[in-house]
């Protein structure tokens, strides 16, 4: 009976514990937005309550990942975009937009605070943002140009070593010089 309970938690565990579709949407994983597409208008804000407009990316090559902290495959993800934060914050050609979709401001501080995670991050709190990119699946990473064309994207998992993700991104910022 144990053996049984034990394996039944597991199931259930596993079950919930996945991100790569939101359990309220039905039917086909539709991304509105795909490499080649021009980011679209959209304003987060920062815990302090400070915006940020798509519009202010345009001159930078720009990270921006979709997120949630209760997520695995974010939890696998995001220390990838740490190190890339780490490496590259101080490069003023790079802007990284983390954006935690549906959480409140103090859970996702609580989540840095314990990862120890130093990079910035914006909220989502209603799902509008996501909303302009796709209708489920996270992690979402979009690596943009400087006239905020998307480059890249990954969904659910970055299939590059944090490594060849700063490379990439090292590239396009060479690429596009001004």
């Amino acid at each position: 009976m144990k053996i049984i309970s034990v394996i039944l938690l597991t199931l259930f565990a596993l079950l919930f514990s996945s991100c790569v579709k939101d359990k309220d949407q039905e039917g086909e994983i539709e991304n509105y937005i795909e490499a080649g597409d021009k980011l679209p208008d959209f304003t987060v804000k920062n815990a302090a309550g400070e915006e940020l407009n798509s519009e202010e990316l345009e001159g930078q090559v720009t990270l921006l990942v979709f997120f949630v902290t209760t997520c695995s495959d974010c939890e696998r993800e995001l220390p990838k975009i740490e190190e890339v934060w780490e490496k590259l914050k101080e490069n003023p050609n790079f802007r990284l937009v983390t954006v935690s979709r549906e959480e409140t401001a103090s859970t996702v501080n609580k989540y840095w605070e314990k990862e120890k995670f130093t990079m910035p991050f914006f909220l989502d709190s209603k799902r509008e943002v996501f909303s302009l990119f796709a209708n489920s699946t996270i992690p979402r990473l979009y690596l943009s140009n400087r006239k905020n064309i998307v480059t890249w994207m990954a969904i659910e998992e970055m299939e590059l070593t944090t490594e060849q993700l700063i490379k990439k991104i090292e590239e396009l910022i060479k690429e596009n010089a001004v």
